[in-house]
């Protein structure tokens, strides 16, 4: 994924590895996929009135509940002969605990490794036989697992999912095979990858005190000295219905529905009531500076940060929106000019993420051979500087409103992307259309929000990190 444009495929790759990390820390897939099944949005539109704000249209979503605890939402869009299913557990890496990092990840895998009437990527091959697509992949705060259907097949999906729930096959040999595998995905996704290892690691040390304080994938030690009890018991603890939610979108029909997921989900024991994940706290007292060699890097790369906060902190529009202002294209003040005025850098971006209960505003830059890191430094100070003194104009404003717009809408053009932000915001926060109420937020933001976080968060104690290529590398970015 990137946030912000690239000049020519060379630097496109190049800085890849840091948007997908930092904008959005990556759902790390268990398996390749397909093209996700689209499907236009048919959400209802609300014709807006002087007195009326708000993004002017609606998700109608329809939502049940069974005895076992598992929450269901349904959208009917019968556009295409097509539907997605997702199912999200409410477990991610920031659940884990010291010694046991890598479960959430692993059990991405493991999922896929057969259970009581599903053969070893039975699930893969039954999908994709009758035409579909599906996959999995963990975050911080989540575990997701989605099918992407013909309409026909709504009970080839719900037996699957169904199945591996009440049944997964946790063996010496599978998790042996699985263990294998995530080994293989770190070294072909942090070892041998320019900048990722260095990032992530990066990460995880200005979030340490918090669950964010190791990385998504976790251990190989941890992994290592794990033993197939262990990983029965954080199956049970977190893989019940009660600790996820279950979302369809698409051509099916509620009622029929209705009764098929009571039929294959219904007989499912609850599980365990978890408390709470403590949400820790980073140290913000001084500054986190780091500079590291890479030895896989063919030019430097630079990243700096400040620690902000979580998803439900109110604080979090405005940031969103600054970040916006900041750093998210190449019209937005701090790559303007790192590029096209000062032309210090072959590119700069970045953007405000938030997790749970941690959040950042980054900014990376990929230097010229002519230019260095404190001069860098000096422009994102002074800009930041100028926004806390003289705030920013309403146009800046409302141009940021209209991308998360845009973004927003987006999402919601496919029946993956709207079943995927019904199933966050109704597991995490109780609001199934929490993508709605988010956009309604960014509406209430003023100038004066902006210029009070920009005082509030952007301080003289920032995260840095400077990838140096090995001794000896040859820098292979060109001025042009």
């Amino acid at each position: 994924m990137s946030l912000h444009p690239s000049h020519g495929r060379t630097r496109r790759r190049a800085v890849a590895v840091a948007l997908c990390l930092l904008a959005a820390p990556a759902l790390a897939d268990a398996a390749p996929a397909p093209a996700t099944t689209a499907a236009p949005a048919t959400a209802k539109v609300v014709k807006k009135g002087k007195a009326q704000s708000g993004p002017g249209f609606d998700l109608p979503i329809q939502n049940f509940e069974l005895a076992n605890g598992l929450r269901v939402f349904v959208v009917e869009d019968h556009s295409t002969p097509s539907f997605n299913m997702t199912l999200l557990y409410d477990v991610g890496s920031r659940d884990e605990v010291q010694g046991r990092t890598g479960f959430a990840h692993l059990f991405e895998h493991m999922m896929f490794e057969g259970s009581k009437n599903v053969p070893p990527m039975g699930h893969l091959t039954f999908v994709q036989r009758v035409g579909g697509n599906n996959n999995a992949g963990t975050s911080y705060d989540m575990t997701m697992y989605y099918n992407n259907l013909p309409s026909q097949y709504l009970e080839l999906g719900l037996w699957l999912e169904s199945d591996r729930l009440r049944s997964l096959e946790i063996t010496d040999a599978n998790f042996e095979n699985q263990r294998k595998a995530v080994k293989e995905e770190k070294a072909m996704r942090m070892d041998n990858v320019p900048y990722s290892g260095a990032i992530q690691n990066w990460l995880s040390d200005a979030w340490k005190g918090t669950g964010y304080g190791h990385t998504v994938i976790g251990s190989l030690e941890d992994l290592e000295a794990a033993q197939t009890p262990d990983v029965q018991a954080f199956f049970d603890k977190y893989y019940s219905p009660n600790n996820a939610v279950l979302v369809f979108v698409g051509d099916i029909d509620f009622a029929d529905l209705k009764a098929k997921v009571e039929k294959y989900f219904g007989d499912i024991k609850r599980g365990p009531e978890r408390p709470p994940t403590p949400t820790g706290a980073v140290d913000k007292s001084k500054p986190f500076e780091r500079s590291v060699e890479d030895p896989l890097a063919q030019q430097a790369l630079y990243l700096l940060g400040w620690h902000t906060v979580g998803q439900t902190h109110p604080d979090r529009y405005a940031l969103d929106l600054l970040g916006n202002i900041l750093l998210v294209g190449e019209s937005a003040r701090i790559p303007k000019i790192l590029q096209d005025e000062k032309k210090l850098v072959a590119f700069a971006g970045g953007a405000h993420f938030s997790q749970r209960d941690a959040g950042l505003v980054f900014v990376q830059a990929m230097p010229l051979p002519t230019s260095n890191f404190d001069a860098i430094k000096q422009v994102i100070r002074d800009e930041v500087t100028k926004m806390q003194k003289s705030g920013i104009s309403a146009r800046e404003l409302q141009k940021a409103i209209n991308s998360e717009v845009m973004g927003t809408v987006s999402t919601l053009a496919t029946n993956q992307g709207r079943a995927s932000s019904i199933a966050t915001g109704a597991l995490f926060y109780n609001d199934p259309k929490r993508v709605l109420t988010d956009l309604q937020k960014y509406q209430e933001v003023t100038p004066a929000d902006i210029k009070r976080v920009a005082n509030e968060y952007l301080g003289a104690n920032w995260l840095t990190l400077e990838i140096k290529p090995a001794a000896g590398k040859a820098n292979m970015m060109g001025p042009g």
